[in-house]
């Protein structure tokens, strides 16, 4: 900024150390700097004391208050708010559950809950941001420049005002091992009915140049699959006396269960595709061979199971397109969903359905296992290709796919991988098995005495590593433009 433009300013920040910075180098050139001077009292383990913007302290700030209430004055905000969102697995890990979640109790937040609900509540940004319009932009002149993930305006819907501009950025370059898509947007303080935009990426490169990534499209998503998608049926003849399970398909011990283990032959297991975004993508999809202990699922039944399939496959785009510009930018929404029942039930998307269903059979989170629960019951992975026993679902389905050389390149190194497993000591011919249990079982390994690792069957181990290889290929060419055009991704 110019020395004008910093004369301008009101600066603050809650971290201390920053704060002291702050006024060292920038104490004398802009108008304030809250607290304005430091007191014996202003640190506060390592916060500064009177600089949490979430406080009505600071909301009801004298120094800021005489700008506000002046309707002559034009005010920009200009905030990187703090990011932590306290149900993500990246939060938790860092052993900041109820500790860092104090926030929650503030002014701000008590204030918003009035105005908000859902899972906008779970991010401390969101809080920076509602309290922005809510208190500090007034009239159509003020202007809001916020760095923020785009999901409070994407999936949350936290604000509905006019975009002057803006653009993208790696969330990388702020200090985190993470490539996921950071906006930086200028709101102007006005109402707007906006359903989607395009912004220019920029990355940095190794020797700190800008690259220019194209323009990004970002577009609103309006449903979830859960609401539009899943299965939410009952039938007469389901019983309450099956299994639960883990993530990774075997029998659940001790943890507290969220689902009731239901029972019914027409069940061929149980689907998750939770929530819009790819944060830790592991947990939120997933395809077991009965109930998962903390459900956000549903149960798969053979009647319309190959029509539920796509949400499985879009639920794994982050897998395969890892860059900066994908990972929250692209969502999972429900926003095609009649024009994708439709284009179902008229069978224009046959051969699609099953092209799906085939990446689902080869996909390594698919973690459905054959195995005998502790019902007693067998229960038989019919989503695979493993016909060794007789034919299963999938296998059924597959016939009547028209296969182009795509599908035979995956269908001869299924065949190639299926020879390997059965020369091996762990191969059981009593089992039907998909890739997650040749991974599971007999992918096995170990270390040797130079910390190498060494696989016990090699050549079931590099079959697996030229399937995988097929699959991605195979996912990023015949899934993944379909599940775009019927908004399965966004």
């Amino acid at each position: 900024m110019t020395d004008e433009e910093l004369s301008h300013c009101i600066l603050s920040t809650v971290e201390y150390y920053e704060y002291k910075v702050m006024q060292e180098i920038l104490g004398s050139k802009v108008r304030h700097i809250i607290p304005p001077i430091e007191a014996d009292d202003t640190f506060n383990a390592g916060l500064v004391r009177g600089a949490n913007a979430l406080s009505e302290e600071y909301v009801n700030n004298p120094v800021i208050k005489q700008y506000v209430d002046d309707p002559k004055c034009t005010i920009i905000l200009f905030e990187n708010p703090p990011y932590a969102e306290t149900t993500s697995m990246e939060h938790q890990r860092k052993g900041a559950g109820k500790k860092s979640s104090g926030w929650k109790n503030s002014f701000v937040v008590t204030e918003m809950k009035k105005q908000v609900k859902g899972t906008a509540l779970n991010d401390l940004g969101n809080m920076f941001i509602w309290s922005a319009f809510e208190y500090y932009l007034r009239q159509p002149t003020d202007s809001y420049v916020a760095y923020s993930p785009v999901k409070y305006w994407k999936v949350q819907h936290l604000i509905d005002k006019r975009l002057l501009g803006g653009f993208c950025c790696n969330r990388r370059h702020f200090h985190t091992n993470i490539d996921a898509c950071i906006m930086v947007a200028l709101w102007s303080n006005e109402d707007a009915d906006l359903d989607a935009f395009e912004l220019p990426g920029y990355d940095i490169d190794d020797d700190g140049a800008l690259q220019l990534a194209g323009d990004l499209r970002i577009a609103r998503v309006h449903s979830m699959y859960s609401r539009m998608y899943y299965d939410k049926r009952t039938f007469a003849d389901d019983t309450e006396d099956g299994v639960l399970l883990k993530h990774d398909g075997l029998l659940v011990e001790g943890q507290k269960q969220r689902i009731k283990p239901l029972f019914n032959s027409n069940m061929l297991g149980y689907m998750v595709a939770d929530g819009p975004g790819f944060d830790n993508p592991d947990l939120h999809s997933c395809l077991l061979s009965a109930g998962i202990y903390n459900g956000n699922g549903f149960f798969l039944r053979i009647d319309n199971y190959l029509e539920k399939l796509p949400m499985f496959c879009a639920s794994r785009y982050i897998n395969y397109n890892r860059e900066w510009t994908e990972r929250a930018r692209i969502m999972k929404s429900g926003d095609g969903a009649d024009r994708f029942n439709a284009d179902v039930a008229s069978g224009k998307l046959d051969r699609w359905l099953r092209k799906c269903l085939l990446f689902t059979c080869v996909e390594m989170q698919n973690h459905m296992r054959t195995f005998t629960g502790s019902d007693g019951r067998f229960y038989r992975n019919e989503l695979c290709m493993d016909t060794t026993n007789g034919p299963t679902v999938a296998s059924q389905d597959l016939k009547n796919l028209v296969c182009g050389p795509a599908e035979q390149r995956i269908l001869d190194q299924w065949k190639t991988l299926m020879d390997a497993v059965k020369q091996t000591n762990e191969y059981d011919p009593r089992l039907t098995y998909g890739v997650y249990q040749i991974f599971a079982e007999i992918d096995t390994s170990y270390k040797d005495d130079e910390g190498k690792t060494v696989w016990n069957n090699i050549e079931v181990h590099s079959a697996l590593q030229t399937l995988k290889t097929l699959v991605k290929e195979y996912y990023n060419t015949e899934i993944v433009p379909t599940l775009f055009e019927y908004e399965f991704l966004k």
